[in-house]
């Protein structure tokens, strides 16, 4: 290629097609078909070669150098598509259009470009994740949003002031969109830097004004959810054109697909912004970036993929009307009480496969034989699934979900009549299903048999025991015979052709019977590609209720879903009431319950306007955090649809959650630990509302004590006063806990623990009251901290603490400290009891295991243990 003017000068016919063909997608590697191989010329082949690791070598000069050439096998194709395209690779096909003609250069075209946000192909694409491209369009005073699922042809769009970054990172944390397109402009570029910065692929596109006309037409066409005439939004409407100018470049038969936009307003789910998705791990660990011990791998008990994914969009777009939240719980509830029919709902959906995007490749033309055999299947499913839920229409999602499945008799009976399922034989069609196919099969068939009879008989007229009658496809059927048998060749043999060792022959028997097989072969594949096309036309013309069908099968399977997750591990149905308050009984969190080996902890949490900001101290390493996720987690579940992990709990409706927990730099940026922690608290404090949750963890540690402090206690002050949210505030800085005598609604929690004579022993328990300290040597000590460090550290405190005590006008004495030493005995004494107690309300004794009885009376003596290793201690310490 040259490198300056972006186009190549190409000296043979061959190079001279490929150059005019790459010319058109100079953005991707053009793998351009060359007889069994698919081929990458010059810096093409110098990339792919690089990342797939596989052979660069040249072929042919131009202007006087070798081109780089590499290449992958047809047969292959699909293992290194998958590594281009996970590799953040655009790749165009170029499949050969024609039969090789000598002395003509055969015929070839981009068949398909495949970017991430335009995948069909189920080895590409993540079984349990929605595949989004999302295209965006700023004008001065708004930005544009357009989501396109195309497998699902579903179209969602919204606008957001302009400059609303944060608002963006929300909507993309939202639909976490495979690929973003933007305008090529040059005024747009910093939005596509913004968007790179965020870790997302990201395409451009130049709208041609040609297309102009039938952009209009197609978004004319869209039927809107908001029944609105026009697109009055300017930067809505270049968002669809942009929208349409990709899909057309990459997908355009995808846009036939799209019939309806859905528009929405950012505000009319729950908002959960970037940074708290990625706190509470609500789809993505914040360890490797995978799925496990995240709330969706926690929730996903769903039976099929596309249940799975409809579990996660549940997830990050949590409701807001009480109404549909609360028909969820209905559907759940009869699912988690009627085990039986859950049990016969579950195996027919396992029997359906991913039909959602099953559908979908039908649509667009892209389905194989193994997609119309799934929905054949499936459709066998579909009056099962029906029966099953006729008596229970009375619930409205069910009545919703029931009227979207018709009645597919009489496709299911076509393809099960139709296709083929033998594999021992490569046919798409059914022996009976069409008389002339059954007779050009059986005469191909009884040719073969033709063929073998004609050789023995040869064998035996020549005396030649090892002439073979073999076949290629260049020379078709021929009579090979080894040159030591050549003086007993007959004359009617004509030869055909002379090999080392051996020689090929044919003869007018032979010929007369293959081209009564080729014949019939030809027939029969053409024959069976005609009555396969008729069978696949009938399919598409019920796509669309087809498509409504995988829908509602997609919900169903995403609330027997939470049925059997909510069954399986003790979740309760949420109350949401109109009261504001937050009651919380004895509630878990979703994650930790599951993947510790020791019984969890239950802990209790009221949150009402007369208690509506806690203000949480306790040791390192005391269940503080877990604590604060479990809450902002349970309010999501429920606003899901979910069950919940308590033993009760009543909920309102929070508009927003906020989550301000752990430390983390934008380093490519220039910003430090402390000012992302700084930007996230303020956009909590600017954004919260009166009906939001916040959750804020350690504010003000990454800098000095004493502006970390007042930052801390600014923000408590700012979030009662001002904001009046619904908050948990978890910090090291007791001295926060004085504000609770200033401001009737706050109130003081701890993390309980109790010392003994080798240390702390965290109790794991959230109970009213300030702690009594952070005890961060004693973690210290736990880990492999030189003894030295840690006496050296004890030293230290001690000393800093009779120098705060002076500071403060404070004097330590011996009976200070016995009056200490009897209110951390009674203290822990009455923990322990209040953690026996939770331990044994939360207790289902009739369904311990022997394993698990043992562990709880373990549990138990642990807090016998404790009490009584605090007493022998106080006891010493009196004597």
């Amino acid at each position: 290629m040259d490198q300056t003017t972006g186009s190549q000068t190409c000296d043979t016919p061959l190079m001279r097609q490929y150059c005019a063909i790459k010319n058109q997608y100079s953005d991707a590697l053009l793998l351009f078909q060359v007889g069994d191989f698919y081929e990458l010329f010059f810096d093409d082949a110098k990339t792919a070669a690089s990342f797939l690791g596989i052979t660069l070598t040249t072929r042919g000069k131009h202007k006087g150098e070798s081109i780089p050439l590499c290449g992958v096998p047809v047969h292959a194709l699909d293992h290194y598509l998958a590594k281009l395209v996970r590799g953040g690779f655009r790749v165009a096909l170029c499949d050969q259009l024609g039969e090789p003609v000598p002395g003509k250069v055969v015929e070839r075209g981009v068949t398909q470009v495949l970017t991430p946000g335009t995948l069909t192909d189920v080895k590409l694409l993540d079984a349990k994740s929605a595949s989004y491209l999302l295209a965006v369009y700023p004008t001065d005073t708004q930005w544009g949003l357009v989501f396109g699922e195309l497998l699902t042809a579903q179209l969602f769009a919204t606008v957001m002031p302009a400059g609303s970054e944060r608002m963006l990172e929300a909507e993309l944390a939202r639909f976490f969109p495979d690929e973003i397109v933007v305008p090529r402009e040059g005024a747009h570029k910093q939005l596509e830097r913004s968007c790179r910065a965020l870790d997302y692929f990201v395409s451009s596109v130049v709208f041609d004004d040609q297309q102009d006309h039938q952009a209009a037409a197609w978004i004319d066409h869209l039927k809107r959810t908001d029944n609105t005439p026009t697109l009055r939004d300017n930067a809505l409407y270049c968002a669809l054109k942009t929208f349409y100018a990709y899909m057309h470049k990459t997908q355009q038969a995808g846009l036939d697909q799209f019939h309806e936009l859905t528009l929405y307003h950012a505000d009319e789910y729950l908002i959960i912004d970037a940074a708290t998705k990625r706190n509470l791990e609500l789809t993505h660990n914040n360890k490797d970036g995978g799925v496990k011990h995240t709330l969706f791998w926690a929730l996903d008990g769903a039976v099929t993929p596309m249940g799975s994914r409809m579990i996660k969009k549940w997830i990050v777009r949590p409701l807001l009307n009480k109404l549909p939240i609360e028909q969820r719980h209905e559907v759940v509830r009869l699912f988690v009480d009627d085990v039986i029919l859950h049990q016969h709902i579950a195996d027919a959906l396992s029997n359906i496969g991913d039909l959602e995007r099953i559908v979908g490749r039908i649509a667009l033309g892209r389905a194989r034989i193994y997609d119309y055999l799934t929905l054949s299947h499936a459709l066998t499913q579909v009056p099962r699934i029906k029966h099953l839920l006729t008596s229970y229409d009375a619930l409205p999602l069910i009545h919703v979900i029931m009227t979207h499945i018709d009645d597919f008799g009489t496709l299911s009976k076509l393809l099960i009549a139709a296709l083929h399922e033998d594999h021992t034989r490569d046919w798409i069609i059914r022996v009976g299903f069409d008389q002339q196919l059954d007779y050009l099969r059986d005469l191909a068939v009884n040719g073969h048999d033709k063929i073998v009879a004609l050789e023995q008989r040869e064998q035996h007229a020549t005396g030649i025991a090892s002439l073979k009658i073999r076949y290629n496809q260049v020379q078709g059927y021929y009579i090979e015979v080894t040159h030591t048998h050549k003086d007993a060749i007959p004359h009617y043999y004509t030869r055909t052709q002379t090999l080392a060792g051996r020689e090929r022959f044919t003869c007018a028997e032979l010929q007369h019977l293959q081209q009564q097989l080729v014949y019939a072969q030809a027939e029969a594949t053409s024959l069976e590609k005609i009555i396969f096309e008729r069978i696949k036309q009938e399919v598409h013309m019920i796509v669309v209720p087809l498509r409504k069908l995988a829908y509602a099968l997609a919900h169903l399977d995403a609330l027997l879903g939470f049925a059997r997750v909510a069954g399986m591990h003790r979740y309760v149905r949420p109350t949401i009431n109109d009261n504001r308050q937050l009651m919380i009984e004895c509630g878990r969190h979703p994650v930790v319950e599951r993947t510790i080996e020791r019984v969890f902890i239950p802990n209790t949490t009221h949150l009402h306007d007369a208690q509506s900001l806690l203000i949480i101290t306790g040791p390192n390493m005391g269940g503080k955090s877990t604590y604060l996720r479990q809450v902002a987690l349970i309010a999501l579940m429920a606003q899901c649809g979910s069950f919940v992990p308590a033993m009760t709990a009543t909920l309102p409706l929070f508009d927003r959650i906020f989550t301000r927990i752990g430390a983390g730099d934008n380093l490519a940026e220039g910003k430090s630990t402390f000012l992302v922690e700084m930007e996230e608290t303020a956009a909590i404090c600017l954004e919260a509302t009166g009906e939001s949750l916040v959750i804020l963890d350690e504010v003000g540690r990454g800098t000095s004590t004493f502006d970390g402090l007042a930052i801390a206690q600014a923000v408590v002050e700012y979030l009662y006063t001002h904001v009046r949210a619904k908050a948990l505030f978890a910090t090291h800085y007791h001295e926060l806990t004085a504000l609770q005598d200033r401001f009737e609604g706050i109130v003081c929690y701890h993390a309980a623990s109790t010392k003994t004579e080798t240390g702390v022993v965290l109790l794991h328990t959230i109970v009213p009251g300030k702690a009594d300290g952070s005890f961060g040597i004693e973690v210290a000590r736990r880990t492999q901290m030189p003894p030295s460090v840690v006496h050296r550290a004890q030293e230290i405190m001690e000393s800093l603490v009779s120098q705060d005590g002076m500071r403060y006008g404070l004097t330590v004495t011996p009976a200070h400290r016995d009056l200490e030493g009897k209110m951390a005995l009674l203290k822990s004494r009455i923990h322990a009891l209040e953690n026996v107690i939770a331990l044994l309300r939360d207790t289902q004794c009739d369904e311990l295991s022997p394993r698990q009885a043992f562990e709880l009376i373990c549990r138990l003596h642990e807090q016998l243990n404790m009490v009584q290793s605090e007493q022998k201690r106080r006891n010493k310490k009196v004597l």
